[in-house]
């Protein structure tokens, strides 16, 4: 697996590869946890000073290696890309539930794989536990996003709908156990917004954190469809009924950005939240750091991870983050510049 290793302040982070995938990875001397309050709002962005140059990011990657943390074979699926989906910490395990496709838009299969350090990964089933054409309201194919368990134990799948022609949107699949059976909520929890909001051109790729009693969903919301991206937030008390923030928490503002911002992944870190992000060109990577969850703050004026940094041919495209015992692991799917529609 391919690797890059950073560091910030007190914090170091490496990323390592997978197949069409990449993992970061990050330690650093832990701090303790402040008490994170969750409000609606701000947008906590960072300008560069005018004139002034811009700054580089303190956060900085190496790749860990150069061979992919998990390939399309070891699935022993039928598909053409494999991107890292949903990955869960629990229990001192860490769960992937990936998406293999050949058509994007079209549909997935979910395999589980599992990993104890994050870079080494298993497959747990031999199966998928999950396939998109299991939802109803996604005729066009869908895609694990991010994921979470419960306090009473339920493993809970967060995808998004996939479509040419529709405003995308966010469901919801639930299971006993990772290795399901999955089952999905006849409805949407997130659906496109009123004309005008930010999001009534759909919304892709949530992320979910949990601070406290609080679940926090971090997605990339369009005001008009394949319209320009800025991060969006809602909140949950249970996980099940979500309310949006009206105003992004992250607006494009930096030159590398484009204008246009998308693909969030956001993880609990001791000092708050981290967010690993894209800009326009999704081969770019950004990171914000935030202690409330609404107000976020750059780490430079310029991307961590650009297309310099890969050791193998490809640009990205999907991606996720979790942090344990001072660590941050960023799965990073590597491929192909087009993708068969």
């Amino acid at each position: 697996m391919p690797t890059l290793t950073s560091s910030r302040a007190t914090l170091r982070v490496t990323a390592l590869g997978a197949a069409l995938s990449l993992v970061l990875s990050a330690c650093g001397e832990q701090a303790a946890s402040p008490s994170v309050r969750v409000s609606s709002g701000s947008t906590g962005s960072v300008e560069p000073s005018g004139g002034a140059p811009a700054q580089p990011p303190t956060t900085t990657f190496t790749f860990v290696s150069d061979e992919p943390a998990v390939s399309r074979e070891q699935t022993r699926l039928d598909a053409s890309f494999i991107n890292p989906g949903a990955v869960i910490e629990h229990q001192g395990t860490f769960h992937m539930f990936a998406n293999l496709f050949t058509r994007f838009p079209g549909p997935s299969q979910v395999p589980h794989l599992t990993s104890e350090d994050g870079i080494t990964w298993a497959l747990a089933e031999r199966r998928p536990v999950f396939i998109s054409v299991e939802i109803e309201f996604a005729a066009s194919g869908a895609h694990v996003s991010a994921g979470f368990v419960a306090d009473d134990g339920t493993w809970v799948l967060i995808f998004e709908t996939l479509s040419s022609l529709e405003p995308w949107r966010l469901g919801r699949a639930t299971a006993p156990a990772p290795g399901g059976p999955w089952t999905v909520d006849p409805d949407p929890i997130l659906e496109p917004g009123a004309e005008g909001s930010i999001d009534a051109g759909g919304l892709s790729w949530p992320s979910v954190a949990r601070i406290g009693d609080t679940y926090l969903l971090y997605y990339t919301a369009h005001a008009v469809p394949r319209g320009d991206g800025v991060i969006a937030m809602a909140t949950s008390s249970d996980g099940v009924t979500w309310t949006k923030a009206e105003a992004p928490v992250l607006s494009a503002e930096m030159a590398w950005e484009d204008g246009s911002l998308d693909r969030p992944r956001v993880t609990v870190i001791p000092s708050g939240l981290a967010m690993v992000y894209s800009g326009r060109d999704l081969t770019d990577r950004g990171v914000a750091f935030s202690a409330d969850g609404v107000t976020w703050q750059r780490d430079g004026d310029l991307p961590a991870i650009t297309q310099d940094d890969f050791p193998a041919a490809g640009r990205c495209w999907d991606a996720a983050l979790i942090h344990r015992d001072g660590t941050l692991h960023y799965i990073l799917e590597i491929g192909p510049a087009i993708v068969p529609g």
